[in-house]
């Protein structure tokens, strides 16, 4: 160990280029990680801020909250089925809104409140009453548009405004700053604004349910479908990846990052490769006096463990700097559990790239620092 420290600080611009070089590939892969959070978290609190357990859409609905109608009075058959311990109705309407004149993109949730499907982290004053109309929850993203209790939110096309009564963390949908109203709420500014609707009666869009405790998803799912014989019932972490780009934006960023690491075991095997056959001389030396395979595989190892984490942590402080200056509209994450994991990937990557290199070690015949053949 004292002998691969010793090295690494006779060569420090050498092992600086590699660290520096396994920092950029950090960097660039915690941005990544933290706008794949980011763009994850921003497009689906709304359905992972809530106590459901399943959704349940039209069959025609292709599991869309926009696509998506469903008779109310359906909402009584599917707390009728076994194990559905509770049903809650959801209806989106996606629109513009106004207050104190300045336009920004929202989206207006209506809900039935005390049911299932409601958002579950209420920050900030109360919710609103069952049949209590123009009051509304407002995700705590609102805060950045001015918005404070007491507010009033005007969609455009609408002339009654709505009154934010309090706050809600993590509620977004598909990175879109929500407001929640009540279902007749909705209903009303649905009207109002997409007059083509009036005249469908009442609808809402999904069904998210609750399941009874010893009751299995799958089989209420199914049991739901069966019942209704309109419907697509589908669990919450499916209900989740069924929103528009959120399965081929994880994906998309999920093979960016393997490969990225895959580099930089690819950049640490080849970094040893060419220092092994820079100190063939020097290894055959400590083999000649008795250093084993297993004392130069640990050296190897030590200075691999000390060029990742060194890189690791210099690319880590790269990206938060970075962070600081990105502008509020970036939706970028950085989660502790995504670093710890991108952590030891890193690590178990450059030792990976520093074993790769070994055989060359095992090869060196001793007997060339004698002035044998080798």
């Amino acid at each position: 160990m004292q002998l691969a420290i010793a090295e690494i600080r006779r060569r420090r611009g050498r092992w600086a280029s590699i660290i520096g070089a396994v920092a950029f590939i950090v960097f660039l892969v915690l941005i990544l990680a933290a706008l794949a959070d980011g763009l994850f978290i921003g497009s689906t609190g709304a359905f992972r801020n809530s106590d459901a357990d399943a959704y349940v859409y039209s069959a025609d609905g292709r599991r869309s909250l926009v696509r998506s109608a469903l008779p109310v009075e359906d909402l009584e058959s599917v707390t009728s089925v076994e194990g559905v311990a509770d049903a809650g109705a959801l209806g989106i309407l996606l629109a513009t809104a106004a207050t104190d004149g300045d336009l920004f993109d929202i989206a207006v949730i209506g809900h039935l409140p005390g049911r299932v499907g409601e958002p579950t982290a209420l920050t900030a004053g109360r919710r609103p009453a069952t049949g209590e109309q123009f009051v509304g929850l407002a995700d705590m993203s609102l805060r950045d548009k001015g918005i404070e209790l007491g507010s009033l939110v005007l969609l455009t096309g609408s002339a009654q405004p709505v009154e934010v009564v309090g706050f809600v963390s993590d509620a977004r949908y598909l990175l879109a700053d929500t407001l929640w109203v009540t279902l007749e709420t909705w209903e009303s500014l649905r009207f109002e604004i997409r007059p083509e609707t009036v005249g469908g009666g009442s609808v809402a869009q999904a069904f998210p349910i609750a399941v009874s405790g010893g009751a299995g998803v799958e089989a209420v799912t199914a049991a739901i479908d069966a019942a209704l014989g309109t419907t697509e019932t589908v669990t919450i972490d499916e209900a989740i990846l069924s929103l528009p780009g959120v399965e081929q934006q994880a994906s998309t960023f999920t093979a960016i990052i393997v490969v990225s690491f895959v580099v930089v075991g690819i950049v640490i095997a080849l970094f040893f490769a060419l220092i092994t056959l820079e100190k063939r001389g020097q290894l055959a030396i400590l083999k000649a006096i008795g250093s084993s395979n297993y004392l130069l595989l640990r050296g190897v190892l030590i200075q691999a463990l000390i060029a990742t984490v060194a890189g690791y942590v210099l690319g880590f402080a790269l990206s938060r700097l970075l962070a600081l200056v990105l502008p509020p509209a970036v939706p970028v994450e950085f989660l502790a559990g995504t670093a710890r994991t991108l952590f030891l990937a890193t690590i178990v990557m450059g030792a990976l790239g520093a074993v790769l290199s070994f055989r060359r070690i095992i090869r060196i015949d001793p007997a060339s620092a004698l002035g044998g053949e080798a």
